[in-house]
């Protein structure tokens, strides 16, 4: 196992003292040190593999360089997960790294884990336990919220509110002239907050419209149960719209409308959400709600920055967190 070089191996092979070592790693200007022995000791540390001690740099910079991402039990393979790699990119242009913990591991460990690493800030995706936040204030960092959905107390701080995506579907389906909706989930664990979200949105919203609101169902990988709702939907329906939980569910919806003989969108119409990579290939193509969460996690940095008073990144206010992406299947 390799030994980590040290200040005073810098200094032996670059034949200056420790002391001058010392003021050229950590940029004193103050000291007495020519333009040729800074290049000379920085070009030898950079050749020898010095990287200095974290600890002391937290200790000069007055803050740590690690930022801890503490993520509930989440599905971070779609959207979500592209948020969280942006925020990882903007980290890293500020200097710092992310430290990612997925629930519920840390969940009630907060002050174990900050006792582990020199933390700058953590970034929270839904409120913390009375005791994790007691542990956030104790150690005197930033917590930068990043909380996708409400809860009691703890309202959503992102720009995309599960509400919005919702009503955006429902106004689609309307505009084309349907009045009887349907609302279709799959049953995953790890979307359960988001689908609880979408559902109690979707009876809000259709009961304020005077629609139904009682046509919902919760799908697992057997599709039969979806078929046959979907057939007894219709029959009530002059035509039916389907507000899906995302891309993957309406996919099952068309498969469902197929194998019960509704034509698409002619007597179904169907929506999903996170415009997938697959959403245009599908048959017919998959009208689709497109959520820019890239610019979630731009400005997740920008609230890092401003708390560590760093360079804020550049963000492009112009976007919309929303956009509806109109295919054939409505």
């Amino acid at each position: 196992m390799a030994t980590r070089v040290t200040s005073a191996d810098v200094g032996r092979a670059a034949g200056v003292s420790r002391a001058t070592v010392s003021y050229v790693l950590n940029n004193r200007v103050d000291a007495r040190v020519t333009e040729a022995t800074r290049e000379h000791v920085l070009a030898t540390a950079r050749r020898l593999g010095y990287h200095g001690s974290p600890a002391a740099r937290a200790l000069r910079a007055g803050r740590g360089e690690i930022v801890m991402l503490l993520l509930p039990e989440w599905n971070t393979a779609g959207e979500i997960g592209r948020a969280l790699r942006e925020i990882g990119r903007q980290t890293t242009a500020l200097g710092l790294a992310c430290l990612r913990y997925e629930g519920p591991e840390w969940q009630q460990r907060v002050a174990n884990l900050l006792g582990m690493v020199t933390a700058a800030a953590v970034v929270t995706f839904e409120p913390l336990s009375s005791e994790d936040q007691e542990a956030v204030a104790s150690a005197g960092i930033p917590e930068i919220r990043a909380w996708f959905l409400d809860s009691p107390g703890g309202p959503h701080t992102t720009h995309i509110d599960q509400a919005s995506v919702v009503l955006t579907q429902i106004d689609h389906l309307m505009d084309r002239g349907i009045r009887d909706l349907a609302f279709v989930a799959a049953e995953e664990p790890h979307d359960q907050g988001f689908a609880e979200a979408r559902l109690a949105a979707f009876r809000a919203i259709c009961q304020e419209r005077g629609l139904r609101n009682d046509r919902i169902l919760s799908v697992d990988d057997d599709l039969t149960e979806l078929v046959e709702r979907l057939r007894v939907w219709s029959k009530e329906s002059g035509r039916l719209g389907v507000a899906a939980f995302s891309d993957f569910t309406a996919v099952g919806v068309l498969s469902a409308a197929s194998a019960a003989g509704l034509q698409v969108p002619d007597e179904l119409a169907v929506i999903g959400v996170d415009d997938a990579r697959f959403a245009s290939l599908t048959s017919p193509p998959l009208t689709t709600i497109k959520l820019d969460l890239l610019s979630e996690g731009i400005a997740v940095a920008c609230k890092l920055a401003t708390a560590l008073e760093l360079p804020i990144p550049e963000a492009d206010s112009q976007r919309s967190p929303l956009s509806l992406i109109e295919r054939s299947s409505t």
